[in-house]
Order: C-alpha cells, then structure tokens, then sequence
C-alpha cells in the first residue's frame, strides 16, 4: 500500500512526463540578448546567429522563464493540449 508521500511523488512524476509546451521565438523581435538562453533550466534554447532559437523542445518544463526574462517579448509558452479519442 502507498503512503500518502509516496503517492504524490509518484503522481508528480506522471503529470511532469505527461506535459507539453511549445516555445515560440518571433525572430523580428530577438535583439539576442541571452537571457532566455542563459536562465532556461533545461537549455531548450540556444544562440544561432546572434539570434535565440529552440534547440531542445521536448525539454521544455513550461516553467516560463524565458518568455518573463525576454526584454523584447519575442518569446511565448504555450500548453500543448492533448488530444483523446472518443
């Protein structure tokens, strides 16, 4: 039998692994600062010619930091909604 400990790990695990998150760039607004790159706790993005770019989107958490930090609102998270069949 699972302890009331255990149970929440376990379900947190499932929700985390579970969830989706897209992270859009709009090029015309990046000025290149690194920001996002730089506080992105899973680097999901990188620099590619001065500019950010997503490297890793599966990564993403959707913790948000990067569309916070982004001093040119270049950037946005959004959830990925999952589709279930009827």
């Amino acid at each position: 039998m699972l302890d009331v400990h255990t149970f929440v790990i376990i379900m947190y695990t499932v929700t985390v692994k579970t969830r989706k998150f897209r992270v859009t760039i709009d090029q015309n607004r990046c000025k290149g600062c690194l920001l996002c790159v730089a506080f992105c706790p899973k680097q999901v993005l990188e620099m590619e010619k001065a500019e950010a770019r997503v490297a890793e989107p599966d990564a993403c958490i959707g913790c948000l930091l990067c569309e916070i930090l982004c001093p040119d609102f270049a950037i946005s998270v959004n959830k990925i909604e999952e589709k279930h069949d009827a």
